[in-house]
């Protein structure tokens, strides 16, 4: 049996955190978007080192190649914050439009069944949401990945308090 406790502290957090995204929107989308140049930073560090000790192997020259470009990229969003937020925001875009259209296309595959249309419905919402946000730029790169990340956290929060409330009530019975 799970501790409830701990699994509500967990679930407190996460809406703790999620409000603070939601309420800084801006912030939290700076955070992420320096959290990924820093990722993109230690990645390139790890492949150029993880190449530099296959010296002589046939994909070292490769390896090295793309552990320069993916630093290079961490030091660009780095140091180039608004345009990292900025193409950060349009991949978000494009993934929620492509998701949208597969979504369409899964949901009309199964229109005579309980699933289609509320695929079809959702995958709708995602295409609009994502030409929203197309259309927004650059106003909205500034908190669009900060409210994502806020909602993200708050449901994530939301869902551990259910669960945590639904262990309870089973170890009551």
């Amino acid at each position: 049996m799970p501790n409830n406790t701990a699994l509500r502290i967990v679930g407190f957090l996460f809406c703790l955190s999620g409000a603070l995204a939601l309420g800084l929107p801006a912030v939290a989308s700076l955070a992420i978007e320096v959290a990924i140049g820093w990722l993109f930073i230690f990645i390139g560090t790890i492949q150029i080192i993880s190449a530099a000790q296959g010296a002589g192997h046939p994909v070292m020259r490769g390896t090295v190649g793309l552990g320069v470009v993916s630093l290079l990229l961490g030091v660009v969003l780095i140091s180039a914050p608004a345009a990292g937020l900025q193409t950060l925001t349009m991949l978000v875009a494009l993934l929620f439009m492509l998701s949208g259209l597969l979504k369409i296309a899964i949901g009309r595959a199964l229109r005579g069944g309980p699933s289609g249309r509320p695929l079809i419905l959702s995958g709708a919402v995602s295409m609009g949401l994502g030409l929203w946000v197309l259309a927004t730029l650059p106003r909205s790169a500034a908190v669009t990945l900060g409210l994502l990340l806020g909602l993200e956290l708050l449901s994530h929060g939301i869902a551990a308090l259910f669960v945590a409330n639904l262990f309870a009530d089973q170890s009551e019975r």
